[in-house]
């Protein structure tokens, strides 16, 4: 180490020294020893935090707020702003009456690989439509208010808007089946078969079938007659010619 870096060095040393020495002679002095910190007692009865701690805060009333609403801070001339009737909304109409009718159910229980599956089949009385159902899907048209909250083996549970539930029963009714169409009558033997409107004269079909089946009958004996023809000539003709 050179003079110069010892020099320096020993005038570092030298003021921390002194600046220690002034702060023993301060602590000497007595200053900072007043200070202390309070018993959780004297804390309770002298501190004020305390009384904010333990006693809840207690919003005053709106009444207090209503110069507040009636001059806005926010309104360049500080009067309330004035509501359009327009603009209020007006009160929900009332709910449709459910109208449907279950007519199936289909239920697919919770597997390892696949999720539970409740499906209604109802059909809308109202607007004349089949519908299948999840749970949680609504109607549609005017009665889309109602949704489907459960489907129970026979039974299907909807609730509308207004937190009402109605019950819907399986209707087996509507799955049979639909009653034979009823033909009119057959007439009697010999009675003339009545054409409806717009439909071809029987006469003129039944001429033109009995003309069909006398050509058949004509080309039937024509190629009979040719085949008895073939026939004699072969037993006529000498052994070993050939037609």
């Amino acid at each position: 180490m050179d003079v110069k870096t010892a020099r320096i060095v020993t005038f570092g040393l030298a003021g921390l020294c002194g600046l220690l020495l002034v702060v023993a002679m301060i602590q000497l002095a007595g200053y900072g020893r007043g200070y202390g910190w309070l018993a959780p007692e004297q804390e309770t009865e002298q501190g004020a935090s305390a009384d904010i701690d333990q006693k809840p805060i207690k919003i005053p009333p709106m009444s207090v707020y209503a110069e507040v609403e009636n001059r806005p801070l926010f309104n360049e001339d500080r009067q309330p702003t004035p509501h359009d009737d327009d603009t209020v909304e007006e009160a929900a109409p009332p709910a449709v009456p459910i109208n449907v009718t279950l007519t199936g159910v289909i239920i697919q229980r919770k597997t390892e690989s696949t999720a539970e599956v409740r499906i209604a089949m109802v059909h809308d009385n109202l607007r004349n439509e089949s519908l299948a159902l999840k749970v949680g899907m609504p109607l549609n048209g005017d009665q889309a208010g109602w949704s489907l909250v459960s489907v129970e083996p026979r039974l299907a549970t909807f609730k509308n808007v207004s937190d009402e539930k109605a019950e819907i029963e399986l209707n087996t009714a509507a799955n049979a089946a639909k009653p034979p169409i009823q033909r009119p009558p057959m007439p009697a033997a010999g009675m003339p078969v009545p054409a409806k409107p717009g439909a071809p004269d029987p006469g003129q079909n039944n001429a033109a079938e009995s003309d069909l089946a006398k050509r058949i009958e004509d080309r039937r004996r024509q190629m009979r007659e040719e085949a008895e023809r073939l026939r004699s000539q072969r037993s006529n003709s000498p052994p070993g010619q050939k037609n």
